[in-house]
């Protein structure tokens, strides 16, 4: 595939096939989003994998409770209210395996380069037939300092991006792009 095909193509997949992905494949994809630029070449990043369904069906309850215990700091997610308490309803849509983008440093770059190496690592994945999704549910769980203990992180790390990680369950159409908004273009 090429690469600007592979831009156009890749999309946020919320079903997965119940096919878990090897630890082999998970490990290329974290090894190419080490290939990701970074400011000053700091490398920011760090990573954490949570497999198998039990842990992924126990995180997504424990986070969708987080969520709406905190509802009204953020007003802006009310309207996901009911899809968070219903009981069936995984964060995770079910994917094998989570892959958890940290920043090992909260300088003013960091959130930025760790973005890249997620999104690097999204296109590598997409490019190998599998699919990924950013879950942004996710976040405020795996940001408690008891939940970094649970996974062995130091509690400094800030979580830049949860990824889902799965073999897709069927295809998903493109979504509609608004064309670029371009402010100028001065020349000398």
């Amino acid at each position: 595939m090429e690469l600007i095909e592979g831009i156009r193509s890749r999309r946020a997949v919320r079903k997965y096939a119940a096919r878990p992905v090897d630890r082999a494949t998970i490990d290329g994809l974290i090894q190419a989003a080490v290939l990701a630029p970074s400011a000053t070449n700091a490398q920011p990043w760090a990573f954490g994998v949570v497999e198998g369904p039990g842990r992924l069906r126990d995180l997504s309850t424990r986070a969708k409770a987080l969520l709406l215990e905190r509802m009204s700091d953020f007003p802006h997610r009310q309207r996901y209210k009911d899809v968070l308490a219903d009981p069936a309803f995984n964060i995770f849509y079910d994917a094998p395996a989570l892959v958890i983008v940290y920043a090992r440093s909260l300088t003013p770059y960091a959130v930025g380069d760790c973005s890249m190496a997620a999104y690097t690592l999204m296109l590598a994945a997409h490019g190998q037939g599998l699919a990924t999704c950013w879950i942004g549910f996710a976040e405020p769980l795996l940001q408690l300092p008891e939940v970094k203990a649970e996974f062995g992180v130091a509690a400094e790390l800030r979580v830049v991006a949860p990824l889902v990680l799965g073999y897709p369950a069927e295809a998903v159409e493109p979504t509609p792009r608004n064309p670029p908004e371009l402010l100028f273009w001065m020349r000398g």
